[in-house]
């Protein structure tokens, strides 16, 4: 199979084409305007130490542990804020329970389960990704809730290629705090100022129970992966190797799968659950004949 020289995607995502060197269209675009990830991670840095009180959008994953920890270390006070798709994980709440008794902060839930529901069972059947969706309705929650805080900034774990600039200018700033820092970094982030160690659910999320299944089913529609260009986009930019986003470009199993939604039964809403089976059942899954 033909990838990128560069970033490793593969030439099968849609929209992907290389040109005679063997590099895609988008790092052709990109390599000569790529931001320095220790600039990026300078920029991250000031403007947090700049806030006296910030709300951090917290999910329980990987990259929004790690933003936390960047905040708590570098702000006087952090607020965290959680917004409840009906989508995370028991362990992720149970990180986010630790990180508040740890760093001794206030935490707000933003409790809106229907609209997030709604869209998955919308999209989910069609085979087609809700992350796009649900992380600007997640973002717009946040915000929300933010100004009404009255706080500096809404710390997120975003980085680039979300944007150009760390800073999005709204109100209040958004501050996407993951900018220049590598998943090691991040890892040692979280190690170092909350003492865990998010393991990933299904091989490839740490917090989100719909992803793997949203994978499987847009994999076995259309013969790639929907986080093809995302992850493409953190390779070029140093954030991620080439090996560990090919792992992750292939889909869940079914068993991996089915193991999730055990460890999920009783926790997640009943209409998600539902939606998760008839997606496993539609991909030839393991929720057929249950």
């Amino acid at each position: 199979m033909k990838h990128c020289r560069v970033c490793g995607i593969p030439a099968r995502v849609e929209g992907v084409e290389l040109d005679e060197d063997g590099v895609c269209r988008a790092c052709r675009r990109q390599l000569p305007h790529l931001p320095d990830p220790g600039e990026l991670r300078e920029r991250t840095i000031k403007e947090l130490k700049s806030c006296d009180r910030v709300a951090v959008a917290a999910s329980g994953g990987l990259d929004s542990l790690a933003a936390l920890a960047l905040a708590a270390r570098h702000c006087r006070e952090v607020v965290m804020l959680t917004v409840d798709t009906g989508t995370l994980h028991p362990e992720a709440w149970r990180r986010l329970h630790l990180a508040r008794r740890r760093l001794d902060v206030e935490w707000r839930v933003v409790g809106d389960v229907d609209p997030f529901l709604r869209l998955f069972e919308r999209r989910l059947p069609r085979a087609q990704s809700p992350c796009g969706p649900c992380s600007r309705m997640i973002e717009r929650r946040c915000v929300r809730a933010a100004r009404r805080l009255g706080v500096d900034a809404l710390v997120t774990g975003h980085e680039l290629p979300h944007g150009t600039d760390p800073v999005v200018p709204k109100d209040p700033p958004v501050i996407r705090a993951m900018c220049g820092w590598t998943e090691r970094e991040r890892w040692e982030l979280v190690r170092e100022e909350l003492g865990m160690e998010p393991k990933k659910l299904a091989g490839y999320t740490s917090n989100c129970v719909v992803l793997p299944f949203a994978l499987r089913r847009f994999h076995e529609e259309h013969g790639y992966s929907f986080e093809a260009p995302r992850l493409a986009a953190m390779v070029r930019l140093g954030y991620l190797g080439k090996r560990e986003m090919w792992r992750r470009l292939e889909p869940p199993g079914e068993e991996e799968l089915r193991g999730l939604l055990e460890e999920c039964r009783g926790w997640i809403p009943r209409r998600l659950e539902r939606v998760l089976r008839e997606t496993l059942r539609s991909a030839g899954g393991p929720g057929s004949g249950g």
